[in-house]
């Protein structure tokens, strides 16, 4: 990929590596499947001053990538709106990747900044932290509902968001979500 773009895009997770692997994560483990993509590869995660430690961010020369896996989920937008302020001067292009219950295992979705956040608690939290001010488009991650269970009861969410991607469900996510991923960004920065 090349041009003259410039791509912040920001994977949210909870802190890892205690929910390393688990379906919450999937935004981490996808932003690390594209950190190849971008060039990147050889390239390791430097700490952003003044977060503690809990983002953190590689800087390519048309895209940066950070990391939201110091804290919760459901509080990410306290620190990456901090980062994302330094990038205010600038004409950036935002997208979160997160993962998506309504969305099937392999498929992903790129959503404008102006759509629902679908109740996605991480995804609220960036919205609240920045005011609304700093739009950003949402590629989903389908991790699916859990094929188990038909209660959408929280208590019964958090069990399956928290759960870990079974190897069938990491093979999906690189060998269908990781392409359908980059073609994904890749139309939406042409």
């Amino acid at each position: 990929m090349c041009g003259k773009w410039k791509l912040v895009l920001t994977g949210i997770g909870n802190p890892e590596p205690q929910y390393a692997g688990t379906r919450h994560n999937v935004g981490l483990y996808m932003l690390e499947l594209l950190r190849r993509r971008f060039g990147l590869q050889d390239r390791t995660y430097s700490p952003v001053p003044n977060t503690g430690g809990k983002i953190h961010y590689i800087e390519g020369e048309h895209c940066t990538l950070l990391r939201s896996d110091g804290q919760y989920m459901n509080l990410s937008g306290e620190q990456v709106c901090k980062v994302w302020a330094r990038y205010a001067k600038h004409q950036v292009r935002h997208v979160v990747i997160h993962d998506e219950l309504s969305v099937e295992c392999g498929k992903v979705q790129l959503r404008a900044a102006a759509t629902s956040i679908r109740g996605h608690n991480g995804l609220r939290s960036l919205v609240k932290c920045s005011g609304g001010r700093v739009p950003f488009a949402k590629l989903a991650v389908g991790i699916g509902r859990d094929p188990g269970c038909h209660s959408r009861d929280p208590a019964s969410v958090s069990r399956w968001v928290l759960g870990a991607l079974t190897p069938q469900e990491q093979q999906t996510l690189l060998t269908q979500s990781e392409p359908a991923a980059w073609r994904t960004l890749t139309q939406y920065l042409s």
